[in-house]
């Protein structure tokens, strides 16, 4: 999001990145995902893993300041399990109106907390610490930063199809407490790789 708008999901999905198998449609389900688990992983784990696999993203910057035209950005992420399925990983890319991007984040269920916890890096503005909240298939994240000497609060809310197929995410800002405006919309679509593109997954509506 810049705040590094690019995250998402999917931290996600945010989300992010492991060959995904197809399951009935061409979804696939949190049973389905490939996970190597060994039997000791937080139950709240399970919540994370329909994320995992590979997508396309399409990020549109609204006209602001830094783009007074807005802008569109393509990138891809790859999620991963993590060693024993005690996280996901995510390695995202994006490139277009808002730069090149390259990032990394690791998510997983803290104990001591109760809570989903993140670290996200990328090659624009370093490393971030954050807390996500999972509300059935949608998820947000709040945090707090300056920018151009402005205090910034920054929400990213996002939501999954059922099918696990599709992530539609929105970023807004607040800037030194006016009210919230949004920034960028993303939409993730899954790709299975090795599958012809007649047979991929679909978010049209």
């Amino acid at each position: 999001m810049k705040t590094s708008p690019m995250w998402l999901c999917l931290l996600l999905v945010p989300g992010c990145l492991m060959i995904a198998t197809p399951a009935g449609s061409q979804g696939t389900k949190a049973a389905d995902s490939p996970v190597a688990v060994n039997g000791k992983a937080p139950a709240e784990m399970s919540k994370l893993y329909p994320r995992i696999g590979h997508w396309q993203v399409i990020i549109r910057t609204l006209p602001g300041t830094g783009l007074p035209q807005g802008g569109i950005d393509k990138g891809v992420a790859t999620i991963t399990s993590g060693p024993g399925g005690y996280s996901v990983v995510q390695d995202f890319s994006s490139h277009g109106d808002g730069g090149d991007e390259v990032g990394q984040s690791y998510t997983w269920w803290d104990v001591s907390s109760k809570s989903y916890k993140s670290v996200w890096c990328d090659n624009q503005q370093g490393c971030s610490e954050f807390t996500t909240v999972i509300e059935g298939s949608s998820w947000s994240t709040e945090l707090d930063g300056v920018a151009d000497g402005k205090k910034v609060h920054t929400t990213i809310r996002a939501s999954m199809t059922s099918d696990h197929n599709c992530i539609h995410e929105e970023v807004t800002a607040s800037y030194d407490g006016s009210p919230p405006r949004t920034e960028t919309v993303s939409e993730y679509q899954r790709v299975i790789p090795g599958v012809g593109q007649d047979k991929q997954p679909s978010c049209k509506k």
